[in-house]
């Protein structure tokens, strides 16, 4: 029998799954992101969206702490067992444009690691690395959540500690002995958000940089005392994550411009100006940049197991018995293998695109745009039970007035489905191009959608003959 999760563990697996270290310098990025705007916008999300969002997940895995099947069962309850389908579906297609991202932003990492930063701009370095790693990651994964945990407790020091070194840097070097200047000026003109159609797109990217509270659910019998771990543990983490994303989006502008921020490198670039200025070798730079690696590394495992789990280990009737049949872990072995072929294909594809950073942030725009989906359905359907379904046993609310928990939900509703119009925003140079990226954009979330459908009906007729 596989020991279950304590309190402890759960904060540094919700940590590994919540906070994503890259985000700070794509938030921060002028090219692809707010620049200063980006640090108010942190501080205002972490307020009004992420940390009741996360308890909205913390009160429903509670209720249901008798099923594994997390965003599923939470909407089946609410919505049937169709709607239960499509949102698993769609949290698990996002996924796969993450797990591409996430890759790159690993690979990058990984070359800074070994002292051949070159090697982060080289697209068959970036190619290679990110199929070989996937592959043996999900090998890894299919040993279940208990075994996991040591590459999510160990990845989620790996995104605090390279936080706080920034920020330490930042404080020390720039603030403290004034080795230079202020690399931006903060005022209230700078740190207001630009309104344009970057800023929109930057801005639904933030919310996806808060999501992933309901990641650990579908383990939830794995877990010591869920309905009262998981709570604790999802609000212990969301506050932490929460100020490590404004803390740190000060602290990389504090280093280097906006201007000069890449998606893809400009934390690494922050922390080797702060080294500079400190007097500290190159050496140190490749040991963050290790430590970086393995949170990037956790967060994968972990993301590989749960959208697995929920769409092919808890749907009945959609995939054939070849992809769910579940190992002794209770993990579906190949369908976690066909995703990764999968995820060689995309990998494949995008590599096409003339830069890695290229790369980096369509795929990062892309992740955004399916996880937003899954997150629409999610609060519809906490509202929905709420109302319909007041006698459900819940060990733990979010607030105790369900009246004020419904229009807090209708409140994360709204933003959620502004963020995915944002997301979608033009924001290429000509209008041509605007024509081709909005088809990809919106064309694709549509297809993703349709495609779901299809394979829900074919299920029905199935039951029917």
């Amino acid at each position: 029998m596989e020991k279950k999760i304590g309190l402890k563990s759960l904060v540094f697996m919700n940590v590994s799954a919540l906070y994503g270290i890259r985000w700070i310098a794509k938030s921060t990025s002028n090219s692809f992101g707010l620049g200063l705007g980006a640090i108010p916008t942190w501080f205002i999300f972490a307020i009004v969206y992420f940390i009741p969002g996360s308890l909205i997940c913390a009160e429903l895995a509670a209720t249901f702490k008798d099923k594994e099947g997390g965003l599923y069962d939470w909407v089946k309850e609410a919505y049937g067992e169709k709607y239960g389908f499509m949102v698993s579906w769609l949290n698990w297609v996002a996924k796969i444009f993450w797990y591409s991202s996430f890759l790159t932003f690993l690979a990058i990492n990984v070359s800074y690691t070994l002292g051949m930063p070159a090697l982060a701009d080289n697209k068959y370095f970036t190619l290679i690395f990110s199929i070989a790693i996937f592959w043996v990651l999900s090998l890894l994964s299919t040993r279940g959540i208990s075994f996991a945990q040591i590459f999510t407790n160990t990845g989620a020091l790996g995104s605090t500690i390279p936080s706080l070194v920034l920020v330490i840097f930042a404080v020390i070097g720039v603030l403290v002995l004034q080795k230079q200047a202020p690399a931006s000026v903060y005022s209230v003109h700078t740190l207001i958000p630009k309104m344009n159609a970057d800023s929109f797109v930057a801005i639904s990217s933030i919310m996806f940089g808060f999501a992933g509270a309901e990641t650990l659910a579908p383990f939830i019998k794995n877990i010591d005392e869920p309905e009262k771990n998981f709570p604790k543990a999802i609000l212990m983490s969301a506050l932490l994550v929460a100020v490590l994303y404004v803390v740190g989006t000060i602290s990389i502008t504090l280093l280097i411009n906006p201007d000069e921020i890449t998606a893809s490198k400009g934390l690494l670039d922050a922390i080797g100006r702060g080294s500079a200025l400190l007097g500290i070798g190159p050496f140190f730079l490749q040991i963050i940049a290790a430590g970086i690696s393995f949170s990037v590394i956790g967060a994968i495992i972990l993301y590989i197991s749960s959208p697995i789990k929920m769409l092919f280990g808890s749907v009945d009737g959609v995939f054939s018995e070849r992809l769910t049949k579940t190992n002794k872990y209770d993990i579906p072995v190949n369908a976690v293998y066909g995703q990764a072929a999968l995820v060689t294909i995309i990998l494949l594809l995008t590599n096409l695109m003339p830069s890695v950073d290229a790369i980096y942030n369509v795929l990062l725009t892309m992740t955004a745009l399916a996880s937003l989906f899954p997150y629409i359905i999610l609060y519809a359907s906490y509202i929905k039970l709420k109302k319909e379904k007041p006698e459900l046993e819940r060990p733990y609310k979010m607030v105790k007035n369900d009246n004020t928990a419904i229009w807090i939900a209708r409140f994360l509703l709204t933003i959620t489905v502004i963020g995915l119009v944002l997301t979608a925003s033009p924001v290429m140079n000509s209008f041509a191009e605007n024509v081709i990226y909005e088809i990809e954009m919106i064309g694709g979330g549509i297809l993703i959608i349709i495609s779901g459908l299809l394979m829900w009906r074919r299920k029905e007729k199935k039951a029917i003959n």
